[in-house]
């Protein structure tokens, strides 16, 4: 049998410093034709869905069966579904309730914090704030997992629900973003970054790449662009950086093989390009890896 989930909880100095805090986590179901919202939630979170409310943290409603409506000062009223998730923004005027043919099953936590504005600039739009994201079992285990640490309360427990409220914005970010493009368009770009890899080595150049694609290197920048977040060039080059600082830290191969081994033309160069990503020198950097791992062996010892 299913059973409501409805933890409202306390919140301490240090945990505010944390940047991210959780203030509520549930679960609830609704069956066609009953009251909504159900009992328990205290003063200032219940409502009247007709007069609707004003909260003044951010909230994310995940709609996992049935269907409703979500209506707000800037969006309207908005049909949801299942697979739907929404946000709502602090100081909005909203509203929100199953359908009371179908009435339907919720996952839901609101959350607050000096960070949340930050994070929620580059996903969160309040005219359209409702993602499809579908039926995602990885969304429901986080809620399931968030509703555990609530339940248990042990020491550090809001640090732990902010990491992975962290964690579902991400996923909803991701998968509204890939929703955006064709899935031959991210074939290619997958494509695009196994050849960056499997060439890290060699002196391939991102026109090469789109040569290969059968694209023209601008339509393949804009797309790669806009799926990645960064050009092509930069995404070799954070590529390579990585090789580099694997090669510096697991083996003993000279600068100058490194720099020859990776296509750098020379070793003053490749040492140049180090140190401008970095803010160090390569033997710098092995000296430190070294260093580090003296220190763990000792500890160990």
């Amino acid at each position: 049998m299913k059973e409501n989930i409805i933890n409202y909880l306390p919140v301490g100095e240090n945990e505010i410093r944390w940047g991210i805090t959780v203030s509520s986590i549930g679960y609830q179901f609704v069956e066609a034709k009953s009251d909504y919202p159900v009992k328990g939630h205290p003063i200032g979170y219940t409502f009247n869905p007709r007069l609707g409310r004003v909260i003044n943290e951010y909230a994310i409603i995940y709609i996992t069966k049935g269907s409703g409506v979500f209506n707000s000062v800037d969006t309207g009223i908005v049909q949801l579904k299942e697979g739907d998730i929404f946000f709502i923004s602090p100081g909005q005027w909203h509203s929100y309730q199953p359908n009371p043919l179908t009435g339907w099953d919720e996952y839901w936590v609101t959350f607050h914090g000096p960070n949340c504005d930050l994070i929620l600039e580059e996903i969160l739009n309040i005219a359209n704030p409702v993602f499809n994201i579908g039926m995602n079992e990885k969304i429901v285990h986080l809620f399931c997992e968030m509703q555990e640490y609530a339940n248990n309360q042990n020491a550090g427990f809001q640090r732990v629900l902010s990491g992975i409220i962290m964690h579902i914005l991400g996923l909803i970010h991701s998968i509204n973003k890939n929703q955006t493009f064709k899935d031959k368009d991210i074939q290619l770009i997958q494509k695009a970054c196994i050849l960056m890899r499997e060439n890290i080595c060699n002196k391939l150049k991102p026109e090469d790449i789109s040569e290969k694609l059968n694209l023209s290197y601008s339509s393949f920048r804009k797309l790669f662009k806009q799926y990645a977040g960064i050009a092509p060039h930069q995404y070799m080059l954070q590529m390579k950086l990585e090789k580099i600082k694997d090669l510096l830290g697991s083996t003993d191969m000279q600068i100058q093989d490194i720099a020859l081994e990776l296509g750098f033309e020379s070793a003053d160069y490749f040492s140049y390009f180090f140190k401008s990503k970095t803010g160090i020198n390569p033997l710098s950097y092995r000296k430190e890896i070294e260093q580090q791992r003296e220190k763990a062996c000792n500890i160990s010892a």
